[in-house]
């Protein structure tokens, strides 16, 4: 029993060590507000994110920026979501780079309004443009070490529990 839980203890501390070694990744966050050209309509508009997370839209951002980068690299890193009941997009970027990371997603999100403004019907404008992020989203080892410890301890307490019950 007690190596087991100096085995849990072990482990937790590697778990935090190898948090420690990784690299920090950072999201910056732009806002990007999507309506109709014509009109005053005050009702919101149904759009979604398909668009803007698109092989073109990346190809575009890449060149505006001059970055040396495949298109699904950039893609992999970026999140879009439509926030509810509203005709806001919420883009997501996340990089090691805090500065890099809010360029591409407010330089994403101006490509994105452009392109959408010519080909549709729609209009699209950056909100809120992304501010550099102060702090890392991950790693966090303090976090990880302790649940891999409580998992741990869980896992032991279970494996007692059961071996008392047969």
């Amino acid at each position: 029993m007690k190596t087991a839980l100096v085995a849990v203890v072990l482990v937790a501390m590697a778990v935090t060590s190898v948090s420690l070694q990784q690299a920090p990744t950072y999201e910056a966050t732009a806002q990007v507000w999507v309506d109709q050209k014509e009109g005053d309509q005050q009702t919101y508009v149904t759009v979604s994110g398909e668009a803007i997370d698109s092989r073109p839209v990346a190809e575009d951002a890449i060149q505006h920026l001059g970055l040396r980068m495949d298109p699904s690299e950039l893609l992999d890193c970026l999140t879009v979501e439509k926030v509810e009941n509203t005709s806001f997009l919420r883009l997501s970027y996340t990089d090691t780079d805090p500065e890099r990371a809010r360029l591409i997603v407010n330089t994403v999100g101006e490509v994105f309004s452009e392109l959408i403004s010519e080909s549709s019907n729609l209009r699209a404008t950056v909100y809120t443009e992304a501010a550099v992020p102060e702090s890392p989203v991950s790693p966090s080892p303090l976090r990880n070490g302790l649940l891999t410890l409580v998992m741990g301890w869980a896992l032991i307490g279970l494996v007692v529990l059961i071996h008392r019950s047969s």
